[in-house]
């Protein structure tokens, strides 16, 4: 007998959702023991200093006509014409370590065993003992960026890549071969002090200004006076944070609003909430900036840690929130969220519409129709996770309209007529309110 019944079953499977804009770097020249180009992931600090190069021991130091040459007792880690800054401790002139050999300095490799640095004055006569050491200046950046991130407490872990040890402006350039062929992409990367005020770097950053760039440079100013940033203006991918001056080597100022940054996670339950105000941990606040200092970085785009001292609050928290377009850190985010998540649901809609038998997605009005319901939940979602100003309408030319216009587009299976204009939502930056005295008892 034959069935009486018979089922046909389709499968819809679901996309992962993309984990681009919770997946950042901290950008490392010689920092690390990784070979250049190579990635690590670091879930807590001591995944760093497990990979950090470590110090090399001087044997020799000679100082002739304005040149150091330092020999170390082992490899230095720069490759020979390799130049980049490195800190140089523990030399004696007499007993003290107060003279020009030690401090931080440009030094050039010479080979594997030898650097050079300027040093004007004849610093006297050196002693070397076990003390006396190289070490990479990014090695104790790169320490403070982690401890400062991990500070932070989001749970989420970040990546270390290595550039290899090298000037700032090769640096840069071995970071634009890196985005352009990466491994791993990464939404957002933080840079060193030297590769964000080196002159090459604000016309790198302005490659990645367009609307779907999805890529975005932390970068850390250690001057208010300086002018480094003027050349940012304008730079959507730039976000810049002034550190303060009292700020020990041991933290990094920009790593902990990073750290916010990849923390975001939208749902209906973990709203998007204001990057502007949001509380850091374990830095230093910038409080001896006048309010003249403050308006003028403000409309400069420039951030840096403040305290919740108008709120009578102590906690330090992140001033300012925005690139340096002026645009919130939330504006750039909501749109890097909806382009994502639009093209991912979009794209898994005419997948599945491909795999379902019994209800094929065709390029038909009833087509287009189910399309412009997928964009609309995600937009929709976009409202409820505190991303999106609500209303926003997902608009669709129709079936009959876009072939008359377009008819090489249905030829082709092309259709480019899905449409929406919407605000992100973003927080107060100042309020105002007006206050009347009256003698007139009410």
């Amino acid at each position: 007998m034959p069935n009486i019944v018979n089922v046909s079953v389709s499968q819809q499977v679901a996309s992962a959702p993309s984990t681009l804009q919770r997946t950042g770097a901290l950008v490392s020249q010689g920092g690390t023991t990784l070979a250049a180009g190579d990635t690590a992931l670091l879930t807590q600090v001591s995944d760093l200093t497990a990979i950090l190069s470590g110090s090399v021991t001087i044997s020799s130091v000679v100082w002739s006509t304005g040149i150091v040459t330092v020999v170390t007792t082992g490899a230095h880690g720069l490759a020979t014409g390799d130049t980049t800054l490195g800190i140089i401790s523990g030399v004696l002139v007499g007993s003290s370590t107060a003279n020009g050999y030690n401090g931080t300095f440009s030094v050039t490799a010479t080979n594997t065993t030898t650097l050079t640095y300027a040093v004007t004055s004849n610093p006297g006569s050196p002693t070397l003992n076990a003390s006396s050491v190289f070490i990479n200046e990014n090695v104790q950046d790169l320490l403070a960026m982690a401890t400062t991130y991990f500070a932070q407490g989001t749970g989420v872990g970040v990546y270390v890549l290595e550039l290899g040890a090298n000037s700032a402006s090769q640096g840069i350039i071995d970071l634009e071969a890196y985005i352009e062929n990466p491994t791993i992409r990464f939404y957002s990367y933080l840079l060193s002090t030297e590769m964000s005020e080196d002159s090459t770097f604000p016309a790198f950053a302005n490659n990645y200004t367009s609307t779907t760039a999805q890529t975005y440079f932390y970068v850390t100013l250690e001057s208010v006076f300086s002018s480094s940033y003027s050349a940012f203006q304008g730079i959507k991918s730039i976000f810049a944070t002034l550190q303060a001056p009292t700020t020990p080597v041991t933290e990094w100022s920009a790593a902990s609003i990073f750290a916010k940054t990849l923390a975001y996670n939208p749902s209906a339950s973990d709203l998007a909430s204001p990057l502007e105000y949001s509380f850091v941990y374990a830095v230093t606040p910038y409080s001896t900036l006048t309010n003249t200092q403050q308006t003028t970085l403000l409309a400069a785009g420039v951030n840096w840690i403040g305290t919740g001292a108008q709120g009578q609050i102590s906690n330090t928290l992140v001033e300012g929130g925005t690139f340096m377009d002026i645009n919130p850190f939330n504006y750039w985010y909501c749109v890097d969220w909806l382009a994502i998540n639009v093209q991912i649901a979009l794209a898994a809609a005419i997948i599945n519409g491909s795999n379902n038998p019994t209800n094929p997605l065709y390029y038909n009005q009833a087509g287009i129709n189910g399309l412009q319901k997928v964009a609309q939940a995600t937009v929709n979602n976009g409202i409820s996770f505190g991303l999106i100003l609500s209303p926003a309408t997902v608009d669709a030319v129709s079936f009959v309209n876009y072939t008359k216009a377009h008819p090489g587009d249905y030829a082709a299976g092309i259709y480019n007529g899905l449409s929406c204009t919407f605000v992100p939502l973003r927080g107060f930056s100042s309020i105002t309110i007006y206050l009347t005295a009256s003698n007139i008892p009410a």
